[in-house]
């Protein structure tokens, strides 16, 4: 192929982390990529000296040491500078940060300490009638996390750990030791309050909704000794700027835009890209949708088979509504937490207000907040299709029930609620904040939607492993980009 300016090796669509991981790792490598971004989406919002960032999962607020080294060593830069002029420093967990976030039942909170002894504390005051019982649940996680850390022994692992790629023999032989159970029938014998506390978790550290969830996947995703390697005082978004920061450093190339309108495979020069309008056309070897599945149409109808296979596999059941708050310190419960996973009526659905996930700013950080003040990113929960005027009002006035309950002296101490952020950005096609639901039971060590689709046309978000939180979305990136320069092998050496 000639080069032009409109022709690249690779195209990503969409902005996301994964796809950004992919674009910037084949840039290292050389190889020209173009980055395809929405131009109206933004990814956080600022207001009269507070910032505030959506999330999908507590894991984008709580992020892992060891998968900032992931990111850090595969694409090249340092993720542990100050985030912006005037921002603290990321820092690792103090005693006092050394949970992973609070969980508010109608008849219980808890703090998830990673230390077993402190958990154990505060299982002991909540659930009393419980405590030999949840021991011994809590014995066997143990049990089993230390099965699955054995496999990265194992002869050839995948380099995508906890991830695995299996033959088909293997698949039908199922010889990992690991139990099929879901949590669901290993906790039928305990209390609704119990089981909504595991299932809270669950739905909180990924993007999926379910009552499916393997016992094996709540041994590796609940807090233990060695989950609290975590830096605060970042986000998410900070991380997406210094990744881009990188990706423009190596040559990347960036193009605003609002749709693609058609995407065609040739059988010899790969893609091209018909923005919407007519407005530019873009020639690509590869196609890397970073997008949510839900989002993407084949007017064509050459991949809408695939696409709809997938679609039925792994749908989203919620769309998550940020509200943001700006309030006062004095508000501030005394023993509340940075980040909260709160339910009023374990009898009820999630929506209307009943469950919120809550991230408060760092106290003093004032690169979030005025001095004295506090920005809180409320998430609620609203069935996928419901969203218009009059639906958005009923939920936040949920919200501010929920909110009131929480914060008993709130309206005392609250300067705004606002919902613009959400009205303007929550149709956009780059929105990603969805709680999906499989259609089926799953194995939580693979892909539940596959990384590549078809011949020259790769996926990667939030839906390859849903369960996983912002882990899954790295992991995608990084196997998105490894699938992709096995088609470029490197030149040999000599020495």
């Amino acid at each position: 192929m000639k080069w032009n300016d409109s022709d690249h090796e690779v195209a990503v669509l969409g902005s996301g982390l994964s796809g950004l991981i992919a674009g910037t790792m084949l840039a290292k490598k050389k190889h020209r990529v173009l980055l395809l971004r929405e131009s109206g989406y933004q990814t956080s919002y600022a207001r009269g000296g507070y910032r505030f960032v959506p999330f999908s999962s507590f894991s984008e607020r709580r992020l892992k040491l060891p998968l900032l080294h992931k990111i850090a060593q595969g694409l090249g830069i340092s993720l542990l500078s100050s985030r912006r002029e005037g921002g603290t420093s990321p820092r690792k967990n103090s005693d006092k940060q050394k949970v992973a976030f609070q969980v508010i039942l109608p008849e219980a909170r808890i703090d998830l300490f990673c230390d077993r002894p402190l958990l154990e504390m505060e299982w002991k005051r909540e659930f009393p009638k419980e405590v030999a019982e949840i021991s011994k649940f809590y014995e066997e996680m143990d049990s089993l996390r230390d099965l699955i850390e054995k496999e990265k022994t194992k002869e050839s692992p995948s380099p995508f750990f906890p991830l695995r790629r299996r033959s088909w023999i293997k698949r039908f032989l199922s010889m990992d030791g690991l139990p099929k159970t879901g949590t669901g029938e290993r906790l039928s014998f305990f209390s609704k309050e119990f089981n909504e506390f595991i299932r809270l978790q669950m739905v909180s550290w990924g993007n999926l909704h379910s009552g499916h969830f393997p016992v094996s996947l709540a041994a590796y995703l609940l807090p233990n000794d060695d989950s609290g390697e975590w830096f605060v005082g970042g986000d998410l978004a900070s991380l997406e700027e210094k990744i881009l920061e990188r990706f423009v450093h190596l040559e990347g190339r960036i193009e605003e835009i609002e749709m693609v309108g058609e995407a065609h495979l040739e059988r010899k020069n790969g893609f091209i890209l018909f923005l919407e309008r007519g407005q530019k056309v873009f020639r690509s070897e590869h196609l890397v949708i970073n997008a949510p599945l839900g989002h993407l149409t084949d007017p064509s109808g050459r991949w809408e088979k695939p696409l709809s296979k997938w679609r039925k596999k792994v749908c989203p059941r919620y769309v998550l509504v940020p509200f943001f708050v700006g309030i006062r310190e004095k508000a501030v419960p005394v023993g509340m937490r940075d980040l909260l996973v709160s339910i009023r009526d374990i009898q009820k659905p999630y929506e209307a207000g009943n469950l919120l996930f809550l991230g408060l700013s760092s106290p003093g950080d004032e690169s979030e907040a005025p001095e004295g003040r506090r920005a809180l990113t409320v998430e609620s929960v609203m069935p996928l299709g419901e969203l218009d005027e009059d639906s958005l009002a009923g939920q936040e006035k949920g919200v501010r029930d929920h909110l009131q309950y929480l914060f008993p002296f709130m309206e005392n101490h609250i300067e705004f609620i606002d919902s613009n952020w959400t009205k303007a950005q929550i149709s956009r096609w780059s929105y990603p904040h969805y709680l999906y639901e499989a259609t089926s039971s799953f194995d939580w060590r693979e892909e539940l939607v596959p990384t590549r689709l078809a011949k020259r046309l790769y996926f990667t978000g939030k839906e390859n492993f849903p369960f996983l939180g912002v882990e899954g979305e790295i992991l995608s990136g990084f196997m998105v980009a490894s699938d992709i320069l096995k088609k470029y092998p490197e030149p040999s050496m000599n020495y």
